[in-house]
């Protein structure tokens, strides 16, 4: 099973390939700032340590919302940054909270 590690809380834990980071963030007690979790706030954006390879592409509205993130916080395109309610993983990750 993938190993997701969060480095704000030095925490690593197991999920099924194919788990949303951010509900197995919730099975496991933990919480990361969030709003809508339906991909189009932004507020549950993390980045990306480690392991991007190892996670499902991003959906069309976690796209539109990645997009106006990084705008607004004048990010290059290839920033590391993901949204926990939906990202997919498929293997290790490793994450933190993004704050700019």
């Amino acid at each position: 099973m993938p190993r997701v590690s969060y480095s704000d809380q030095n925490k690593e834990f197991e999920l099924k390939s194919g788990d949303v980071i951010y509900d197995g963030l919730i099975d496991q007690g933990l919480d990361l700032p969030h709003g809508c979790l339906s991909g189009s706030c932004g507020a549950c954006r993390i980045e990306i340590i480690s392991g991007m390879e190892n996670l499902e592409p991003a959906s069309f509205i976690e796209k539109n919302t990645l997009q106006g993130l990084k705008d607004e916080f004048k990010l290059a395109a290839d920033f590391p940054l993901r949204l926990a309610c939906r990202t997919k993983i498929k293997g290790d990750v490793k994450f933190k909270t993004f704050k700019n």
